[in-house]
């Protein structure tokens, strides 16, 4: 993550970030929820810089259900599944 620029607050589980957590991603993006293998896993909110979030359930780094609390977008954001898809090779550490 020194490597990213981006900031874990939370456990790590042999080595993996695992349990609640804050992950501050390079873009000012931060994740507040549930880590489990160093993905986001679990209930967990995507707060952007704009001031949009997106709350959500995720399921090994991708969303699997979209929380009817969430507020609707109001600013054009980038998928949460193209998001994760990037973010999380930033989010493994090498197990070397």
């Amino acid at each position: 993550m020194q490597y990213t620029g981006s900031q874990y607050i939370g456990d790590f589980v042999d080595g993996r970030m695992e349990g609640h957590a804050e992950y501050i991603l390079p873009t000012e993006t931060r994740y507040v929820g549930e880590m489990k293998d160093g993905m986001f896993h679990g209930e967990g909110t995507l707060y952007f810089p704009s001031g949009s979030r997106y709350d959500a359930v995720w399921e090994n780094g991708l969303v699997v259900k979209v929380s009817l609390n969430s507020p609707i977008w109001t600013h054009l954001e980038k998928s949460p599944r193209a998001l994760m898809t990037v973010e999380t090779a930033s989010t493994t550490r090498s197990r070397g």
